[in-house]
């Protein structure tokens, strides 16, 4: 197994045909049409807190909120999240810091390959302002301390995170996003804090859009929809369309995007641009005032990116922010887990697949006994062009593993990168009908 840097790698693939209306057009293939269904549970992001205080002169006195935030896809750029605390009387809110810790979960490996109880590792950060995100076995934990004798604190009573664009320059408007927020302290509507509750349960928030102490919406999928492909064998361009009804508004700062994606490999491509009926973008409606979209069309576009339809096995449409957007016609394996509705490509296609072997990668670092490693990107490379052609990318699960299926014989090479350090290769035997199973060991 010999040491790598990390490398950018191209795919080659085919084209869908539209018409300039963006409707797809048909040329001369046979038509497949499949439903979406809503996926339960979606994976929204969550916060839970609770709440310490104690009893002053007869007043509610709240010394700090502690929870944790799980789920938050991680921001490009400047962008960040941030704490905000609320009054819940007139909505005055200021940021807050907080100290944060980094919860990653990790399993071990025992000196028989077999896989322990996971553990917990945490690594704390001092006070901070903002939170950058994470997900893949990665949430925040955080303690909120409030002053006993600052009264604009005192009298807060929601903790609210928001989405901040710019870090350098932080606001908190009608326009920003405030997807996550939990209510810490019930203020009875009364300006007395003689009178204020503060709960000793574990407060659950919400995921959805927090508008005033008065006014807040929790998101929900819904709405209903359809697949469709042309598959055009003759000249391996099949086109796509999806078409939805009676979806939700995304929270503002979000929104709706598709993806075709191969379970299989765990390649994924963000593809085509969503409107509505009379072809208008939809890409800002979070600001909208209508709370449900009557329509919301997406048509992949021509390209010679995502290739034939047969080498994916479903499509998803999944909420993602505005503020980590992912790059269109580019294979992913990190993207926003916020899948609401789901299709699966049709079995009339799927099967057009040639035969193919199965391929485990069990990724540990520092030895082969160490502990197990998630979230690495592990990415399989076929013979093609020197060993150059991608077959699938994805990263370790919470076990280390990376499991790719319904790849093709013969061999190929894989490689293991971890985030921000070069990365290790070994190859292997696809076989028809077996799995081949890999062990790679990252620093």
């Amino acid at each position: 197994m010999r040491r790598i840097r990390v490398a950018a790698f191209g795919l080659t693939a085919l084209l869908t045909g539209c018409a300039e209306d963006g409707a797809v057009t048909p040329q001369g293939g046979p038509a497949f049409e499949a439903p979406f269904t809503i996926v339960t549970p979606v994976r929204t992001p969550s916060i839970m807190a609770n709440a310490f205080g104690r009893t002053v002169d007869g007043a509610a006195v709240v010394d700090s909120v502690v929870g944790e935030v799980s789920l938050l896809k991680p921001l490009d750029g400047r962008a960040r999240y941030q704490f905000y605390i609320v009054n819940g009387i007139d909505s005055t809110a200021i940021p807050i810091s907080h100290t944060q810790w980094i919860i990653r979960t990790d399993s071990l490996l025992d000196a028989n390959g077999n896989i322990t109880t996971p553990v917990d590792t945490a690594r704390a950060i001092n006070l901070r302002d903002f939170y950058v995100g994470g997900f893949f076995g990665r949430k925040l934990r955080f303690a909120v301390r409030l002053s006993a004798t600052d009264s604009v604190q005192q009298r807060a009573s929601w903790l609210v995170l928001t989405i901040q664009g710019d870090s350098a320059r932080t606001a908190y408007n009608d326009s920003t996003p405030r997807p996550l927020f939990v209510q810490f302290r019930d203020q009875k509507g009364t300006v007395t804090r003689t009178d204020d509750v503060v709960s000793a349960d574990t407060l659950r928030g919400r995921f959805g859009e927090f508008r005033s102490p008065a006014r807040q919406t929790t998101f929900l999928p819904a709405g209903t929809g359809s697949l469709l492909f042309w598959d055009v064998a003759e000249t391996g361009t099949p086109a796509i369309r999806i078409d939805f009804q009676g979806l939700q508004k995304p929270p503002r700062g979000y929104y709706y995007q598709p993806f075709i994606i191969d379970s299989l490999t765990g390649i994924a491509f963000a593809w085509g641009t969503t409107f509505d009926a009379s072809g208008n973008l939809l890409r800002d409606v979070d600001a909208g005032t209508d709370s449900i979209l009557p329509t919301l069309r997406a048509v992949q576009p021509p390209g010679t990116t995502i290739g034939p339809a047969e080498n994916y096995t479903r499509v998803e449409l999944i909420l993602e922010p505005k503020a980590a957007a992912p790059a269109l016609a580019t294979g992913l394996n990190i993207y926003s887990l916020m899948t609401l509705q789901r299709a699966n490509i049709p079995a009339a296609l799927r099967t057009k697949r040639a035969a193919s072997g199965q391929l485990e990668a069990i990724v540990t670092r520092g030895t082969q006994g160490g502990p197990l490693a998630p979230n690495v990107g592990v990415v399989v490379l076929g013979p093609g062009g020197n060993f150059n052609t991608l077959l699938g990318n994805r990263n370790s699960d919470s076990t280390g593993t990376a499991r790719f299926t319904n790849l093709p014989v013969g061999a190929a090479r894989v490689l293991a990168i971890p985030f921000g350090g070069s990365g290790v290769e070994t190859r292997a035997t696809i076989i028809s009908g077996q799995t081949t199973t890999v062990r790679l060991v990252v620093p």
